[in-house]
């Protein structure tokens, strides 16, 4: 009897794919976000704008590396509903993350 042979997992299969669009949407939501008169004063509009969407694109990138990790790992089959689950959650679960470290929650 021949061993069965299984495919290792590739843990950052469709990487390139998922980065894209999570930057893309994270550098959107993260540039449309409101300007303080304080943050206008101290380096003006553009520039706010500039990192605010500099931000956004690491943060869509980092959501996208724990999204490919938790499709590649726990959905290889790639069910519809499990992805928007894994894709809702990942972005929820890094934003909190992100709050929490900027001190939004304190």
């Amino acid at each position: 009897m021949a061993p069965t042979t299984t495919r290792p997992r590739e843990w950052f299969r469709d990487f390139d794919h998922y980065a894209m669009w999570f930057a893309f949407w994270g550098t959107l939501f993260f540039f449309v976000q409101p300007v303080t008169a304080d943050q206008v004063k101290d380096a003006g509009l553009w520039t706010v704008k500039a990192h605010q969407a500099a931000f956004g694109t690491g943060f869509g990138i980092v959501c996208a590396l724990a999204f490919t990790i938790l499709q590649n790992g726990f959905n290889r089959s790639r069910t519809k509903s499990i992805s928007w689950i894994f894709a809702i959650g990942s972005w929820a679960v890094i934003s909190m993350f992100v709050a929490l470290v900027r001190g939004r929650f304190g």
